[in-house]
């Protein structure tokens, strides 16, 4: 599977609720955060081995895993009525439980090889839908795709609409169809809460996320846990004299960004970069994890076209945060925008004329602990990304103590960024997978 793998379809169906939604609760109305979120599938895969327990027929198995699968969906999506729903328009979704688009596919590799030389590209393979043309405000909401390697091994593939799933959404939403998958005891999962309504309310004015497509590469760095140390200790400064892990990758990563955009434009630009940040520890009260929809909102830190070293960028980072904690909640309320940037700087991005990069982190979220379904957790979870350029996300390693960088840049911009020696320094590309 080191080159291409090919993919056959067996089977498409619909896996609607286990029970009618109620005719209340029918009416589904987003947040104003849901409105102005970018609109596309967001692809998360899970890769399994094959359990040591299989009695080494492929098709008792693949049916096994598939009924299971299908059966504690079905039950998971009375719970989450939206996902089973469509959008309606800008305010609503029509919780109608059309039900979420059930895929069964056959791969003609060994999931073996694809770990001792992963490749994010291969991946595309396993998506649902288009890779190049994401948008996921008309289709389903939740898109699965399950498959089946020759040698037992399993990909899970989820597409999730960003109109309505976060990453701590998607999680909550894994977590509780696992554990039903496992037949834990309904008294012992937990139930998703939908809130975000009642306190980000809906909008007639708005302004959505820009959406930028354009083909791109992807590319997974890994940084152990004695190299982020290291990072750490270098990125320190009087300022910012414990930087976290999260401060100390952004600040590399974004330097090394900036260094390919002066090779290949021939002068360092000015530069403006995004971070995720999620609402629910920021609101008054806190929002518990298991709040879906999207409580994301986004810091924003700019540079000048001036060469700056690392520490100084993390100094950067850390007063944008300080920013936000203070000030970011109000400012989207009263913009209802997804970025609280000058028009100045608005009109310059519009021009080409400034660098942007957007970046993203779910460390710590659950999902190598959640998606347990009764056969073992994965071996490797990620998040493929092939349109959406200078795009940075941040995940955990399998033991929880490295991390992972996903980068997605153009291909010209990928080969000066994956040769960057102060990069190297710290990461490792595309090792394979334990």
């Amino acid at each position: 599977m080191s080159g291409a793998v090919e993919v056959e379809i067996l089977s498409k169906e619909t896996i609607k609720p286990s029970f009618p939604t109620p005719h209340q609760l029918r009416n589904f109305q987003l947040s104003i955060l849901d409105q102005i979120a970018l609109p596309v599938y967001i692809s998360n895969i899970f890769l399994y081995k094959a359990n040591d327990e299989d009695d080494g027929d492929l098709d008792a198995k693949t049916e096994r895993i598939s009924q299971r699968l299908k059966s504690s969906l079905s039950e998971t999506l009375a719970q989450f009525y939206p996902f089973a729903g469509k959008i309606k328009d800008e305010v609503s979704i029509e919780c109608n439980d059309d039900g979420v688009e059930y895929i069964e596919a056959r791969a003609n590799g060994l999931l073996s090889e694809y770990l001792q030389k992963p490749d994010q590209n291969i991946l595309k393979e396993f998506h649902p839908f288009d890779t190049e043309n994401p948008i996921g405000s008309t289709g389903p909401i939740l898109i699965v795709q399950v498959t089946f390697f020759k040698c037992g091994g399993v990909a899970l593939e989820i597409s999730s609409s960003h109109k309505l799933i976060d990453g701590m959404s998607l999680a909550t939403f894994i977590n509780i169809w696992a554990a039903t998958a496992r037949g834990q005891s309904s008294k012992a999962i937990m139930v998703p809460e939908f809130v975000t309504a009642s306190i980000f309310p809906p909008s007639e004015f708005f302004m959505a996320f820009p959406v930028h497509l354009s083909r791109c590469e992807q590319i997974r760095f890994v940084f152990d846990p004695s190299k982020i140390n290291e990072l750490k200790a270098k990125v320190a400064s009087a300022s910012v004299p414990k930087p976290s892990r999260v401060e100390a990758l952004t600040a590399l990563i974004w330097k090394c960004a900036r260094d390919v955009s002066g090779s290949t434009r021939g002068s360092t630009r000015a530069s403006l970069l995004v971070h995720a940040v999620n609402l629910r520890t920021l609101v008054v009260p806190p929002l518990p994890n298991n709040s879906v929809g999207n409580n994301v909102g986004y810091l924003s830190a700019q540079t000048s076209d001036k060469e700056i070293e690392l520490h100084e960028l993390a100094c950067i980072l850390r007063k944008a945060k300080e920013e936000f904690s203070k000030n970011g909640l109000q400012n989207l309320l009263e913009t209802k925008s997804i970025f609280n940037i000058p028009e100045s700087i608005k009109d310059k991005l519009e021009r080409n004329e400034i660098d942007f990069f957007t970046f993203s982190s779910v460390l710590r979220f659950p999902f190598y602990e959640a998606a347990e379904f009764g056969w073992g957790k994965p071996l490797h979870v990620t998040f493929p990304n092939y349109v959406f350029p200078n795009l940075f996300l941040l995940i955990d390693t399998k033991d929880g103590e490295g991390i992972e960088a996903l980068v997605t840049l153009k291909k010209e911009d990928m080969a000066l960024f994956e040769c960057n020696q102060e990069l190297l320094e710290f990461a490792t590309v595309n090792p394979p997978i334990n």
